[in-house]
């Protein structure tokens, strides 16, 4: 249910208001969101105070940050996958908005460039042209900035290593556009505008396939939880369950706009998206492709300088290494 319901069920209508003012009314509901918010301060209390684990923790951040020459690799993977997948089956961007004709070439040919690394920049720059295009055509790709994210994140960083643009630079080094393909960034960068890019594509994916996608289409929504039997696997109301699943989205994606608890954010978001392939085996993979990459993104780069987490000191600065 943690996913792109209008993937996986018939397109369905609802009131949205009324569908949420009906759920809000079950004691039930207050019950399961009440103990959830209990569990989640306490554990929040026990980090804040207690700190378990907190070397181990920081071991593990340190190491994740020596992995940083690999993100502009990590995101031409994220986005490159995607857009072949969409171009190949016909799709602009989502598996559910079909196209056909020069786009699906277009798409398949971005896709390709940016797997191979080759006129990253000027490919990256494209797929964001047609992505706001097709944003105006069909406002529900909004569920797809993780897509737009990585594109941004790619424009701005360059092709990184392994690509083709440095190994044609190192074979042309004179070429007219080499060093202006190649350039990369300066290391803080990767502490600041990268992080940002990245958690706003990947925390507003997350926000719209709670809100957009669950809430919004509620009938959809109940449809796929009735489909998959979802109520035998945790037994509560079909209805509880759709707002419980966008409830966590919408938490999830919240926290990583802001940059709060940023990498367990992350680490569940991961761990929610790879639980979605096996709960809903209709939904396609490629579809998620873009968010596992940026969750690993994440995950590597931290929040950055411009995030809460900074802010209240629960992320200090990068060492070098």
């Amino acid at each position: 249910m943690l996913a792109h319901v209008r993937y996986v069920a018939d397109p369905a209508g609802g009131d949205p208001i009324a569908f949420l003012i009906e759920v809000l009314r079950q004691p039930g509901t207050w019950l399961a969101f009440g103990g959830g918010l209990v569990v989640l301060g306490v554990l929040i209390a026990l980090v804040r105070v207690q700190r378990p684990l907190a070397d181990n923790w920081s071991r593990f951040a340190d190491r994740a940050w020596t992995y940083r020459a690999f993100v502009p690799w990590m995101l031409r993977l994220s986005a490159g996958l995607v857009l072949i997948g969409a171009g190949i089956t016909g799709r602009a961007f989502a598996p559910d908005t079909t196209i056909a004709g020069w786009p699906t070439l277009l798409l398949t040919a971005i896709g390709f460039l940016l797997l191979l690394g080759f006129a990253v920049r000027v490919a990256a720059v494209a797929g964001l042209g047609l992505y706001a295009v097709a944003l105006a055509m069909e406002p529900h790709l909004v569920e797809i900035l993780d897509v737009a994210g990585a594109l941004g994140a790619i424009a701005f960083l360059g092709p990184g290593v392994p690509s083709l643009d440095d190994l044609a630079r190192a074979a042309f080094p004179s070429a007219p556009g080499a060093r202006l393909a190649t350039r990369g960034r300066p290391e803080a960068r990767y502490e600041d505008v990268v992080p940002l890019l990245v958690r706003l594509g990947l925390g507003g994916a997350f926000l719209a396939s709670g809100i957009v996608d669950k809430l919004l289409v509620p009938g959809q929504a109940l449809a796929t939880v009735e489909r998959y039997g979802l109520t035998a696997l945790v037994p509560v109301d079909a209805a509880l369950w759709v707002v419980g699943a966008a409830a966590v989205e919408t938490a999830l994606g919240l926290a990583i706009v802001l940059g709060l608890f940023t990498r367990p954010a992350a680490i569940l978001g991961f761990a929610v998206l790879t639980a979605t392939l096996f709960g809903l085996p209709d939904d396609p993979v490629v579809a998620h492709v873009g968010l596992f990459g940026l969750s690993s993104v994440l995950v590597v780069l931290g929040p950055g300088r411009w995030s809460l987490d900074r802010r209240v000191g629960l992320s200090q600065p990068a060492r070098p290494g």
